[in-house]
């Protein structure tokens, strides 16, 4: 049986690489302009027809785009009247089909707002659009599957993709912020400025700062049902540790032990969940790990992922 040499490897290995790139590159959607108007195409071929004023290309997954009209609005005050233009957009699917959406109100909206945040968000993310209409946000698959259709001011994705961080306006136009699950059922009510979850324990850290006086910060379970509540602000929570965040005089954490009532002060610039009991800290551009349970620290080598 012949041998192969590491330079015939190689050159195979290369000629994969350059034949995958030109496939890649072959298939490849760019927006283009005529007469002033704008579409997208696929190699020649015409997949979203000039028609509009600007155009972003598709997503990540090569199945929507966002395609604006724009016009021309006049706004006046008592001293001065003003002209703007703004932009209609819709999104679109490869067969040039738009997004139709239903609110809880009943409307159907197809007419979307366009901002910096959604062209990033809609290209970027492989699964999700969130889309803006009215002050309002609606979220959607990339198959235009609608999965939210009440009212929120905004909608933030999780680490874990069975529950969205939803934000409300009250009537005294205070902003909230509550957790549903994918189904759109409440799991935390809207009582918070901020919401963070540990999907490695099941536990959800509501955060009250800002938000009335004398409201304390709360973990709940991904039940829903609240397990505790704390005074001090609580910047992360495990199954047996809560690590709170005090921010004066100076900023510093305590870490408290929900079984033995222990509390151990920990000086660090930033903090993140490590495995098991441990926290992984940084001062300066120095890593360590931080073993709640002994308060001993080791090195850590955040390039390598190595302690």
């Amino acid at each position: 049986m012949p041998t192969r040499t590491f330079a015939g490897v190689y050159k195979c290995y290369l000629n994969s690489i350059i034949l995958f790139l030109s496939l890649n590159a072959f298939c490849q959607s760019h927006t283009f302009k005529e007469i002033n108007k704008w579409g997208i195409k696929e190699n020649d071929k015409v997949i979203i027809s000039p028609v509009y004023d600007t155009i972003f290309d598709f997503d990540v997954t090569n199945k929507v785009c966002l395609a604006c009209t724009k016009s021309k609005v006049t706004s006046a005050t008592r001293f001065i009247k003003s002209t703007g233009t703004i932009y209609n957009c819709a999104y679109l699917n490869r067969k040039g089909e738009r997004l139709v959406i239903k609110a809880d109100d009943k409307d159907t909206l197809s007419v979307f707002s366009l901002n910096k945040q959604c062209v990033k968000q809609y290209q970027e993310d492989p699964k999700y659009i969130i889309a803006s209409v009215k002050n309002r946000k609606f979220l959607i698959d990339k198959d235009f599957n609608q999965i939210t259709t009440k009212e929120y001011t905004n909608i933030v994705l999780t680490g874990d993709p069975n529950f969205l961080i939803v934000e409300i306006k009250d009537e005294g136009n205070t902003l909230l912020r509550g957790l549903i699950n994918i189904k759109e059922e409440e799991v935390v009510p809207f009582l918070y400025s901020n919401i963070k979850l540990n999907p490695r324990d099941s536990l959800i850290v509501a955060c009250s700062a800002g938000i009335g006086l004398n409201r304390e910060d709360d973990v709940y379970d991904y039940k829903g049902k609240k397990r505790d509540g704390y005074k001090r602000h609580v910047d992360m929570a495990t199954k047996n540790f809560i690590i709170h965040k005090i921010f004066e005089p100076k900023e510093y954490y305590i870490i408290y032990n929900i079984t033995t009532k222990e509390e151990k002060i920990a000086y660090s610039e930033e903090v993140q969940l490590h495995q098991g009991e441990e926290l992984l800290m940084r001062n300066e551009n120095h890593w360590f790990v931080y073993d709640m349970n002994t308060g001993k620290k080791k090195a850590y080598d955040i390039k390598n992922n190595k302690k």
